[in-house]
């Protein structure tokens, strides 16, 4: 449950956010009162509470949704549709359950509740492995291990299989997803067995894995809690955040078939969410790439963060302000232009860095991070190597709700300069194909591996056509 409910806070950060706090619901947001025939709970009741709180999560959707024709019976029906089964919850999980299933029938992401036992402390609710799973051709494999995290120290390679978590299989929760058949769909079954397979700080979970070669590996691994300061965003609760830079050695690069003297010097920028108290850091690696040769991002994980934040972060890389895309509203439309960053912190000119970017990315790659990358891939500016990130890229916000819990509601729609839709498709790599198992057996990083060959192939390529 503690895995579940951190996945369910960091994978529906919003992209944007629009004012920390929840805005004044507006005098057309009067929920309608119930129809004759059903029963009136007594005022101060836990169903009245409910039915008060059902109708303001209803009325919410109704006049923020990006999409106006909501209004045009749809939503109407259901709300007759879940309520009564609302009211009637027997307790605050019941009731949190029926309006989630409301909210699934809208069919995107960014809706969520989160209730309010959450929403004042850590989030650091799921005991951390160091592990990345990821479902491919049915199986979950591992396809990333974190330095020095307990399932590094316990062995764990890169492309074993998981068949079993405490004893039960993993087809118990893989094989009713069946083939997923949006990038949304994939999520939900991935934020599945991460839940599937979690425990709390302390806790020593068995796993049986099974390597290439077919060979069992029975292993516990000892959770530890999530790494990173704690940061905190609005009414949503804290969780942990890092960045790590650091310039990738000749001796990195050549264990993964690279070849130094081809990628040149190559800066390496990882950072866990997209947040303000990160952004010095973020911008100080940056700013101290601007002597590389190529850059790497890596946003594998990252889940998201400030929307706006992605503006700052590509102008970088790009000279001129230069739009990302669009985010609309039923109201607004936001036009995500870039604000060139051509001066360090102490004002000196550093320009912006024109050569190769490769942005990395998962499954799990979401929200901010993919209206980043989707931009600067449909501006041509950067390449992305990877699984198909989420395809969560809806900005959203948030509203307290009168029982204490707290409404993530998406509010708009955002596409990138050629008019292509993220949300539902996610991002895909371009050149070449996404790792497959045998990759991740092969190498312990294929996605860095992968980006390493494309530096060399488009820095020989640029110099091949400045000497002409």
């Amino acid at each position: 449950m503690r895995a579940l409910l951190f996945l369910l806070s960091l994978t529906q950060i919003p992209s944007i956010l629009c004012g920390c706090q929840s805005p004044p619901t507006p005098p057309a947001a009067i929920a309608p009162p119930p129809s004759a025939d059903q029963a009136l709970p007594a005022p101060g009741s836990d169903a009245y509470l409910s039915g008060e709180v059902f109708d303001q999560v209803w009325v919410i959707i109704r006049d923020t949704h990006p999409d106006p024709t909501i209004n045009h019976g749809e939503w109407n029906e259901k709300r007759l549709q879940f309520r009564e089964r609302a009211v009637a919850a027997t307790d605050p999980d019941e009731f949190r359950s029926v309006v989630r299933d409301m909210l699934e029938t809208l069919g995107e992401s960014h809706f969520a509740i989160i209730p309010n036992s959450v929403t004042g402390t850590s989030t650091a609710v799921g005991g951390w492995s160091g592990l990345t799973l990821q479902v491919l051709d049915g199986a979950a494999i591992v396809t990333a291990v974190a330095p020095d995290s307990p399932c590094a120290k316990a062995g764990v390679a890169t492309g074993w299989r998981l068949i079993e978590s405490q004893g039960d299989s993993m087809e118990v929760i893989i094989k009713p997803f069946g083939t997923p058949r949006t990038s949304l769909e994939r999520l939900a079954r991935d934020q599945a067995v991460e839940g599937f397979i979690g425990g709390r700080p302390g806790m020593s979970p068995d796993y049986r894995f099974v390597d290439a070669n077919g060979a069992e590996h029975k292993v516990s691994i000892m959770l530890e809690d999530l790494p990173g300061e704690s940061v905190k965003m609005g009414n949503l609760p804290p969780f942990p955040a890092r960045v790590d830079w650091r310039w990738l050695t000749p001796q990195e690069i050549a264990q993964l078939g690279g070849d130094p003297a081809l990628t040149g010097r190559v800066g390496y920028l990882h950072f866990s969410v997209w947040l303000a108290p990160l952004s010095k850091r973020i911008d100080a690696a940056l700013a101290t790439f601007r002597t590389a040769d190529a850059i790497v991002m890596d946003l594998r994980g990252n889940p998201g963060g400030l929307g706006l934040m992605a503006t700052g972060v590509a102008g970088h890389f790009l000279p001129r302000p230069t739009s990302l895309g669009t985010m609309r509203g039923r109201d607004m439309a936001l036009d995500f232009k870039t604000n060139p960053r051509t001066v360090d912190a102490d004002g000196n000119w550093i320009g912006t860095f024109d050569g190769p970017l490769a942005i990395l990315m998962d499954g799990h790659t979401g929200s901010t991070s993919e209206i980043f990358a989707a931009g600067l891939v449909d501006l041509k500016r950067a390449e992305c190597f990877g699984q198909t990130s989420a395809g969560a890229a809806l900005p959203a916000t948030t509203h307290n709700l009168k029982n204490g819990d707290v409404l993530l509601h998406a509010i708009g729609d955002f596409r990138t300069p050629s008019g292509a839709l993220v949300e539902g498709s996610g991002v895909a790599q371009q050149i070449g194909n996404a790792p497959t198992r045998t990759d991740y057996t092969s190498s312990p990083n294929p996605e860095l591996r992968d980006a390493l060959l494309w530096i060399a192939i488009d820095r020989v390529s640029r110099s091949a056509k400045e000497q002409q």
